[in-house]
């Protein structure tokens, strides 16, 4: 089976092999090669910085990569799940809540079956979390440098860092940051020194459909789409109702900030109003459906949980039903603005905020 991995893996394959990993023909002629149909390549938009997590995969071929890719996902995502269950449960192992909130969520699903690249952006996320937790402020911001890859998806979770860093004198988080980056930017050089003039050409090119003219399923694109489909600034108008929001909240919950706390929420806002984003990224709000499932399993909450359980059943239901007959991403702008209404919803019945859900000790 060809999936999204192709791109990945036709881009390290040429960057391997003095190609262009950025080359829209380069990149159609290694896809055919390997049983790509489609009559244009599928190109990488990721930054070069992501190509060194993709070496490894380029010196096996297609199906041998591309299996390893999904077990290597597949394993992202589960030991994410349980390590997220020890932090917020303080149990090692699941409850029947935790498997059900796992394996109904559909975002685990559509990013497995695509091949998509989230999950590393999930285990950094949990990384980071982890870290924090341990206060190794260092590899905290090593982390954070990971999750770079797709920096669009993540934009709050970045401005809240550095709000963060700057109350809390907390330097060592943007060494960690700067020296893992300057390691990923620096490592394509080594094998192609045009690597990133290459990237800002194809961003330039008109002869391809760049991302800015995508059909994301965001608030964004929706409102865009609805005012005419040519202004695309209105795609915008969510990430700085997201800005607004989020210094709000800052001002709100800066004293005593807990990050295993803060997290998940910061996450839910991020994603629900990005510029861009796939439902398959969704899968990095895993930390805020774990959360949620650790509450919704307490016993002094269980009147409600069937409440809360059957609505986000329903939810995860319709998007996987859907996507059977509607495949077309766009059609899903309102599935991430929904979670974070359930996810808030949640909260707001044992009338607190979601900052005041602590965490337990990871030992």
């Amino acid at each position: 089976m060809t999936n999204d991995f192709i791109e990945y893996w036709s881009a390290v394959h040429l960057l391997l092999n003095n190609g262009n990993a950025y080359s829209p023909a380069e990149l159609f002629r290694v896809q055919q090669s390997v049983g790509w149909s489609e009559a244009t390549a599928l190109l990488m938009w990721n930054p070069p910085w992501t190509l060194p997590f993709l070496l490894p995969f380029g010196l096996l071929d297609h199906d041998s990569a591309q299996f390893i890719w999904f077990v290597f996902h597949s394993v992202i995502i589960f030991l994410g799940a349980q390590l997220l269950w020890r932090i917020y449960a303080g149990t090692p192992s699941f409850s029947r809540a935790a498997w059900i909130a796992l394996l109904s969520f559909p975002p685990v699903y559509f990013v497995l079956l695509l091949g998509q690249i989230a999950p590393l952006i999930l285990a950094a996320v949990i990384g980071f979390l982890l870290a924090a937790r341990q206060s190794a402020w260092f590899w905290s911001g090593a982390c954070l440098a990971v999750a770079s890859i797709k920096p669009h998806l993540l934009y709050l979770l970045w401005l809240v860092v550095l709000l963060w860093v700057w109350r809390e004198r907390r330097w060592q988080v943007g060494a960690g940051f700067a020296a893992t980056f300057a390691v990923m930017a620096s490592a394509p050089l080594f094998l192609d020194h045009q690597i990133y003039a290459r990237y800002l050409a194809l961003l330039s090119d008109r002869t391809v459909v760049l991302p800015q003219d995508w059909a994301t399923p965001t608030l964004g694109t929706a409102v865009s789409v609805l005012f005419g489909g040519h202004n695309s600034w209105l795609r915008w108008l969510p990430s700085f109702g997201g800005v607004f929001w989020l210094y709000r909240y800052w001002q709100k919950n800066a004293d005593g900030w807990d990050w295993s706390t803060e997290l998940p929420f910061i996450l839910m806002v991020s994603v629900a109003t990005a510029p861009f984003s796939w439902t398959f990224d969704y899968v990095v709000l895993l930390p805020a459906v774990m959360q949620s499932a650790v509450w919704l399993s307490a016993p002094d909450r269980r009147s409600h949980a069937h409440w809360y359980s059957a609505l986000y059943l329903a939810l995860c239901l319709i998007l996987i039903l859907g996507k059977t007959v509607v495949r077309i991403d766009f059609w899903y702008f309102w599935v991430a603005p929904a979670f974070l209404v359930l996810y808030v919803s949640f909260y707001r019945d044992r009338s607190a905020t979601p900052s005041r859900m602590k965490a337990v000790s990871v030992k």
